[in-house]
Parts: structure tokens; C-alpha cells; sequence
């Protein structure tokens, strides 16, 4: 689980997908949590898109745990719910364990 607090713009966002693409290379599945992100720009979602493709080209489970800031976001930016979202850790640490089952 990687967890992401203050705020993610043009100014940082490389290097969370940055980090995040070294931690994905040492798992099987990868929760977002970004409930503690206070602000979140447009920068910052083209990143969670970019997590998102990297991780179902690796076939990782991959979900993030939204938050008030980035909800508000996906409700402009991806409409169709394309990310993968789950309201909570408890819920996301849930669906790896089946993942994880079931591969």
C-alpha cells in the first residue's frame, strides 16, 4: 500500500508515478491510498491514469482509495469510472486477498 498525503501537481506527480512503478516491479497487487490528499491537479490524475495502464499491462491488482479531493476529480476527469476505486483500506486489502486467491 502506498499511501500519498499533501498535495500531488505538475510539480510531483512523475515522481509518485516514478515510485510507484519501482514498488510494482516487487508486488502482486498495489492499493493507492490518496484519502489524505489535500489537493490534486489535473497532473495529477494523467499520473493515476498512467498507475493504472502500467499496472494491467504488469497484470497487478490495482485499486486506489480515492478521498474527498480526488472523488471530486473523477467525478470530472473520468466520468465513466475508469479508474479502479474502493471506498476504504479494509475494502481494497479485501479485494488483493482474492486477487491473490484466485491467481
Amino acid at each position: 500500500m502506498v499511501s500519498v498525503e499533501g498535495e500531488l501537481d505538475a510539480s510531483n506527480a512523475s515522481h509518485l508515478a516514478d515510485y510507484v512503478q519501482r514498488c510494482a516491479c516487487h508486488c502482486a497487487w498495489l492499493i493507492l491510498d490518496l484519502d489524505a490528499l489535500k489537493f490534486i491537479g489535473t497532473a495529477g490524475f494523467s499520473t493515476l491514469k498512467t498507475i493504472a495502464d502500467r499496472c494491467a499491462e504488469a497484470q497487478l491488482y490495482y485499486t486506489m482509495v480515492p478521498g474527498t479531493e480526488v472523488e471530486r476529480l473523477l467525478r470530472i476527469c473520468d466520468p465513466d469510472h475508469a479508474l479502479p476505486t474502493t471506498p476504504s483500506r479494509a475494502d481494497a486489502l479485501a479485494g488483493a486477498q482474492v486477487f491473490q486467491q484466485v491467481r
